[in-house]
């Protein structure tokens, strides 16, 4: 039994670390949370610059700060901000996070006893390696996404030398590191696949085991409805970037502008919004409402509004293995979604019988799906107690903390 008194020491990595109060993907922060709940001492080290807005979130400048958030410390270093605004501010934020990351772990972090690190951006794992050795702390591996094959599906990146260099290295930390968390079935089969062990690997969803801390209250700041004054919502909430598919949406919303009773909502920030909203206007498509990107509590209640949510994927085998956090959010909340693609997500959709699925990137289908469920409240209503049934037996919050605790402890 690990004494209360002196818990190991957990050193985390991750880019980014949206906290309730900010919008963004919640895993790192739900990690970490799951860390000091198994009773480990847990220090972050994240980059200062908010991931989804651009914007400097550090308590105060230097280029390193240090706050205590429910008893987890918090590292934020400096790095460019607004990095979405072209690839060279990207890769620059990315290079100074790893730099100052690795150099903070060495001047302010004492001992650790275990390094959990997201693997993304990919120009981290060198770092943290060499960390690693110094420190003679074993790593564990947070497979988010796959890199440098995501890239490569996103077109940042072209296939050749210099991604399959990026690709052995990777193959490398995996075979250095004691355990890897897979966010998603499919991550952990194609690991399988590249022939990490399956003993290895540990699997830890997208779904926010503390979503009860965040539900949405009764009473809300802002009425869907009011505004778009339509009887069917359909909504999409997250990133606006190449991972998601949000232009086949529009061309469905397109398709669907003399049906009066449906509005289409679209949540969320990202490179390709100007190009999106752009779309909308050059189309005169009155039934589309865009919002900005806003914290996790708040999204969850515009979602708790919305009468059919859409997870739109680009037609590609790569995302074939993708499964969203937004996905467990519109299951949690009871919503009937319309998932545009196949795969993992495809499939939990059939087993729970909780949306459909059209192909990706056919936004006739998907204009006739959600015209099928905008007129029938029934089948609406059943997929919503499906959606919250299955939810509640698969994710809770003591299976989460034991996956993370074993991938920890290596236990095999």
């Amino acid at each position: 039994m690990r004494s209360k008194k002196n818990p190991k020491h957990i050193l985390f990595f991750t880019y980014h670390l949206p906290l309730e109060n900010e919008p963004g993907a919640f895993r790192p922060w739900m990690e970490a949370r799951l860390l000091k709940r198994a009773g480990y001492e847990v220090t972050v080290i994240t980059s200062g610059i908010q991931y989804m807005t651009g914007e400097d979130i550090r308590p105060y400048k230097a280029w390193c700060t240090e706050e205590v958030i429910e008893g987890i410390r918090i590292l934020r270093t400096w790095a460019p901000k607004h990095h979405r605004r072209s690839l060279f501010r990207r890769i620059s934020n990315y290079i100074s996070y790893a730099i100052l990351a690795g150099l903070a772990s060495i001047l302010k972090v004492p001992k650790v006893d275990r390094i959990l690190v997201g693997t993304d951006p990919i120009f981290m794992m060198p770092i943290v390696y060499l960390v690693s050795l110094i420190k003679r702390a074993p790593m564990v591996l947070d497979e988010r996404d796959l890199y440098p094959e995501t890239a490569i599906a996103l077109g940042i990146m072209k296939p050749g030398i210099f991604s399959k260099f990026l690709f052995k290295l990777q193959q490398f930390f995996r075979k250095q590191a004691i355990a890897i968390i897979a966010a998603t079935p499919g991550i952990k089969r194609r690991l399988i696949d590249y022939g990490i062990s399956p003993q290895k690997i540990f699997l830890l969803y997208n779904a926010d085991v503390f979503l009860n801390n965040s539900l949405p209250s009764w009473e809300r700041p802002l009425s869907l409805r009011k505004l778009m004054n339509r009887e069917i919502l359909v909504g999409y909430v997250g990133g606006l970037g190449k991972a998601n598919d949000i232009l086949t949406l529009l061309k469905a919303a397109k398709k669907l502008k003399d049906f009066d009773h449906i509005g289409f909502i679209i949540v969320g920030n990202g490179e390709k919004k100007e190009e999106y909203i752009n779309f909308c206007k050059k189309n005169n498509l009155g039934n589309v409402l865009f919002l900005p990107a806003i914290p996790r509590k708040e999204a969850r209640d515009l979602i708790s509004q919305i009468n059919i949510c859409i997870q739109p994927l680009p037609n590609n085998e790569h995302f074939f293995s993708t499964l969203t956090s937004k996905t467990f959010d519109y299951l949690a909340l009871g919503k009937p979604m319309i998932f545009c693609g196949s795969g993992d997500t495809a499939e939990i959709l059939q087993k729970s019988g909780s949306g459909i699925t059209v192909p990706p990137e056919d936004d006739k289908a998907l204009a006739k799906a959600i015209l099928m469920l905008a007129g029938n409240k029934n089948l609406r209503k059943k997929m919503s107690n499906f959606a919250q049934e299955w939810y509640k037996r698969k994710i809770n919050l003591k299976t989460a903390q034991d996956v993370i605790k074993k991938a920890i402890e290596g236990i095999l």
